[in-house]
Order: structure tokens, then C-alpha cells, then sequence
């Protein structure tokens, strides 16, 4: 809600502070007094352009502050996530100061809480605090972007559309998973054939561990096995064979060890030991013939060997540093290869998961379509109803929903298959026609200022339990009507300011007497200066100013009895 609005500079206004309250709140004045021109300042805090020209004379800047209190409501709650995100702080339930700075050249300052803002960010803010129905004004109602959401609040379908997005965004992921899923289809087989490969590479290599070290243990001993059998058995002969053998001499060595010891004991030792080396020297003789009789010259073993050597160390060069690693690689390739075959089957759990969130989000969608094609038919209804009472019989108002082709959709409507979004599958846009025999025609392209207002207020007056907006703003709702149609439209504001802030500038009577607060817009010249100045009325002030709107410059007394009854029923 709108607390206190503080112009500096602006236009006609020298320094001007307005604190305004719940409820309705009624500016009046004679006309070009300025009370337009107090809501022009006040939507440069809104995030309307600003320029040089607005700077008052003679001044270097123009400045304008307004208060907000910031409701704990829904619409409350996402303004302060909007402000948080960019890093201005609102306490729940707390109060946000916008100040504008417009210089002559017509560069423009932005602050929100002390926190220099945008121009995008304080018209983001400014469209969720207060909506301004008149001519030129900004109006959320004309955007065809928000009529949707508008008759959901009418029809009490803003959970079902809430649980619709959701369903969207499940179907969403489950679609993203199944195309991320065949897209990998490829690279699944591929990565499938070369763990095939390499599993079938493996299990034919038929690794075992410690095996390349017995090869290479092996190998020289046949490669060298002629050499080694010749010299085997020159060393046999050597030792035990040939004339003069070392076994022989050592044999004799021995002998006459012992025939000495018989003469002198202390040579028995000697002698065991010419015995033992005898002994060891005809065992390694033995050992000698036993390996050149066991050493065999195989080509075709050798041959085998070196090929199975080179095997094994390819398969240590691809799958790891020794035998080991290479069988504990085989049983990851198996794993792997389970774990794709297992996905053949994935494809179609994702499938029936699609189908299962399309067919829940076909039929939510459906059924939403249905209510709010019914709701339209009431809204429209009841806002020609309340267009008839403002003095507009015979407008017409429609409520116009549409659908998006889309071949390649899943939810059909009357045969022909439409996109749908998170809000659903329908479109929805305001029509209005003022006069009858004339078609309707999308808001933005309806012309008239007055009926433009009445249009918003009919609006806003069945709307008004939904409307997220605290603030409402209405210029030029009475031009041109009067008499029982403007008691209408003050009562019409009154009623939307049971669950609004409602400001509104009127030059009737019979609207001014509603007001909870009446403010008098005037101009006023000081020195060579005109000035507008605002002040709030009391009771007696009140009474004048009513009587001045219903007879002019000279007030007479019955037009002060008059203007007292009107606020005597008003109370």
C-alpha cells in the first residue's frame, strides 16, 4: 500500500508531501490544478520513463519518494523475492522507499531502500504495488500476457493450473531423460562393441598370474639349450670321464690323506674332508649329466613361448602392469557390458513413464480448458452486468481463449492437436466493445480514457478477491457520465476499496462523498510562481468542497445541506 508520497521539482509541484491511507482515497480540484500531474510523479517511482522536461524551472532536479508498505500476502511475498534477488532488503511485513532522481539533462538515479536500482527493475516492482487505470497510464489489465491468470483467479482453477505446471515439469524431465537416453544410444553401442572386444581379447589370452615371469625364466634356456647340453657335458667329462678326470685325482688325494692319517691322526680331519669334497665333486658330476640328459632342443616350444610372451605383454600394454590388473580389468569389461545390455530395456520403463505423465497432463489439461471455458461465459457475463451500471449498456465484453497449433502434440481440441504450457493448453484475451453493433476488440486498442477507467474498474470490481495488486489507481472514471451512473461508480470504488488501497481523481459529488480520505488539489501563485499544493480535509472542509463540485464557484447553503446529506448517507 502507498503510505506517503513526497514530489520535489516536478513539473508545477515546488515541494509537496501527501500521506495517504486505506481504503478509498479521493482527490479532487478544479481542473488543471495538477492532480494528474501528482500521479505522473508518482509513476516515475513505478519505473515510467523520465526526462528533463519534468524538471521544474529553475531547478536542478527533480525529485519524487514514494513509501510502499509491502503486504504479507502472496503478491507481498514474490515482491520481496524480486527485491531480494537484487539485493535490496524488505522485511517481512516491512516497507520499501523508492526515491527518483531526474537531473535537467534527464539522466535519471534510481534508489529502493538506499540500494541503487534499474529502470527494469523498478518497473518489475512497480506493476506488482499499483495499478494505474486511466489514458495514458501503465495497466497490467491491458496486457493479454496476465488475462489468463485473471480468469483462473475468477474461477477458482489457480491450484489446478499450479498443478498443471508441475505436471508439465515432470513431463518435461521424463522427455529429457528418454532423449538423453537415445541419444546415447550410439555411444552406448559403440562403448558395447569395444568392451565385447575386449573381453573376447582376454578371455582368449587366458592370462594367469606369475606366468610371463616362468617364460622369461624359460626362454633363455631354450634358446641356448645346444650350448648349454655341449658344455654340461664337457664339464661331466671333464669332472668323472676323461683320462685323468678330477674326480680321479681328487680320488687319489684322498687315499693318501687317509694312509698318512694312519700314521699321524691329526691328519683324519684333512682326510674327511678330501672325502667330502670327493663325494660333492661326484654328485655335481651327476647333477651335470642328470641336466644336459634333461635339457631338450624344442624350436616349436620356443617358438610357443615367444609367441605367448609377446601376447602377454600386449595385454599388459592395453589393460594394465601385470597379469593382475589385466584379469581384474576382464571382470570390469564384464560388469560394463551387463550394465548396457541391461539398458535395452530402459528405453521402454522411460517410454511408459512419457505416455503415463502425458495421459495425466492430457486430461488435467482438458478438464482445466473446460472450466475455464465455462468461467469465461460467467465473467462475461457479470462484467456487462457491471458495465451496464457504470453507465456503459450495451458494451460488450469477451473473453476470447484460443489455442497454438502444434502437429506434434500429444492433447487434442476439437481434432486439432495444440501446444500446451505450464498454464495449460489455452490462450486467453479481454475483448471489449463500447458501443453496440460494434465488435470487440482487445483491450489495448480501446481508445476512450473514461471508458477505458470504467473498464477497469468493472474489472476490478469482480476481480478484486483475486487481484494480487494492493494498490489501484483510477484518472478521469467519471469523464463523462453523472447522475445515477456516478453514484454507481462510487459505489463500485468503494467496494473494490474493501480489498484495495484505492486513489482516485473525480469531479463528482456523488464519488467524492464515499472517500475514507478527501484530499483538495489546488494551484496556488506565490511571487511570479505557481505552485500546487494538496491538502487533507476535515469534516466542515469536506462539506465545502463537495458543495463547490456540485454548483460551482458560488455555494449556496442548500448546496452545503446537500453536500452534508451525501456524506451523512456516505458514513
Amino acid at each position: 500500500m502507498l503510505r506517503l508520497l513526497k514530489i520535489a521539482n516536478f513539473a508545477i509541484i515546488d515541494d509537496l508531501e501527501i500521506a495517504f491511507g486505506s481504503g478509498l482515497n479521493v482527490l479532487t480540484g478544479e481542473t488543471g490544478a495538477g492532480k494528474s500531474i501528482i500521479f505522473d510523479a508518482l509513476n516515475l517511482t513505478l519505473g515510467a520513463r523520465a526526462g528533463g522536461d519534468i524538471v521544474r524551472g529553475g531547478a536542478k532536479e527533480a525529485i519524487v519518494e514514494s513509501l510502499f508498505d509491502i503486504p504479507d500476502t502472496a503478491g507481498g511475498s514474490a515482491t520481496r523475492s524480486l527485491l531480494e534477488e537484487a539485493g535490496v532488503e524488505v522485511e517481512e511485513g516491512g516497507e520499501l522507499i523508492v526515491r527518483r532522481r531526474v537531473a535537467e539533462a534527464g539522466r535519471s538515479r534510481i534508489y529502493l531502500n538506499g540500494v541503487l536500482g534499474t529502470a527494469s527493475l523498478l518497473s518489475r516492482v512497480g506493476e506488482r504495488l499499483v495499478n494505474i487505470h486511466g489514458q495514458h497510464a501503465h495497466q497490467s489489465l491491458l496486457r493479454p500476457a496476465s488475462h489468463l491468470g485473471l480468469l483462473d483467479d475468477f474461477a477458482g482453477t489457480s491450484g489446478a493450473r499450479a498443478a498443471l505446471g508441475e505436471a508439465v515439469r515432470e513431463l518435461k524431465s521424463a522427455e529429457e531423460k528418454l532423449t538423453s537416453h537415445r541419444e546415447g544410444v550410439r555411444e552406448r553401442a559403440q562403448r558395447a562393441d569395444l568392451l565385447r572386444f575386449q573381453v573376447e581379447e582376454l578371455k582368449k589370452a587366458a592370462l594367469r598370474g606369475g606366468e610371463l615371469a616362468e617364460i622369461e625364466a624359460e626362454l633363455p634356456r631354450l634358446r641356448n639349450a645346444g650350448r648349454l647340453i655341449e658344455g654340461a657335458a664337457t664339464l661331466y667329462e671333464r669332472l668323472y670321464e676323461a683320462e685323468g678326470a678330477v674326480v680321479e685325482k681328487t680320488g687319489e688325494i684322498q687315499r693318501e690323506l687317509e694312509g698318512m692319517a694312519a700314521l699321524d691322526e691329526s691328519l683324519a680331519a684333512l682326510a674327511e674332508e678330501a672325502a667330502s669334497a670327493q663325494a660333492q665333486l661326484e654328485s655335481l658330476a651327476d647333477s651335470l649329466r642328470d641336466y644336459a640328459e634333461g635339457i631338450e632342443h624344442d624350436p616349436q616350444r620356443l617358438e610357443a613361448l615367444e609367441a605367448r610372451r609377446a601376447l602377454i605383454r600386449e595385454m599388459i600394454r592395453k589393460y594394465g602392469s601385470d597379469e593382475a590388473e589385466c584379469l581384474a580389468y576382464l571382470e570390469e569389461c564384464r560388469k560394463s557390458l551387463a550394465a548396457i545390455s541391461d539398458e535395452e530395456g530402459t528405453e521402454a520403463r522411460l517410454v511408459d513413464a512419457r505416455d503415463a505423465l502425458r495421459a495425466k497432463l492430457a486430461k488435467a489439461a482438458l478438464a482445466l480448458s473446460e472450466e475455464r471455458a465455462r468461467a469465461a461465459q460467467s465473467l462475461d457475463a457479470r462484467m456487462e452486468d457491471a458495465l451496464s451500471e457504470l453507465g456503459l449498456a450495451g458494451a460488450k465484453f469477451q473473453t476470447l481463449l484460443t489455442h497454438q497449433d502444434n502437429p506434434e502434440s500429444f492433447i487434442e481440441v476439437d481434432g486439432r492437436a495444440v501446444a500446451v504450457r505450464g498454464d495449460g493448453v489455452d490462450r486467453a484475451q479481454f475483448h471489449f466493445s463500447p458501443n453496440p453493433g460494434e465488435p470487440p476488440r482487445p483491450l489495448s486498442r480501446v481508445a476512450s480514457g473514461g471508458e477505458l477507467s470504467r473498464l477497469m474498474l468493472a474489472l476490478e470490481s469482480v476481480l478484486r478477491r483475486a487481484d494480487l495488486i494492493p494498490t489501484l489507481i483510477f484518472d478521469e472514471v467519471d469523464a463523462g457520465i453523472g447522475g445515477a451512473v456516478a453514484e454507481v461508480v462510487g459505489r463500485k470504488l468503494k467496494g473494490v476499496s474493501a480489498s484495495h488501497q484505492v486513489l482516485v481523481v473525480t469531479h463528482l459529488p456523488q464519488v467524492a462523498s464515499l472517500g475514507d480520505r478527501h484530499f483538495r488539489v489546488e494551484k496556488h501563485v506565490v511571487g511570479d510562481r505557481t505552485a500546487t499544493r494538496v491538502e487533507i480535509l476535515d469534516d466542515e472542509e469536506r462539506v465545502e468542497e463537495i458543495a463547490r463540485m456540485g454548483t460551482g464557484l458560488e455555494i449556496t447553503d442548500a448546496a452545503r445541506e446537500h453536500a452534508r446529506e451525501m456524506l451523512g448517507k456516505a458514513g
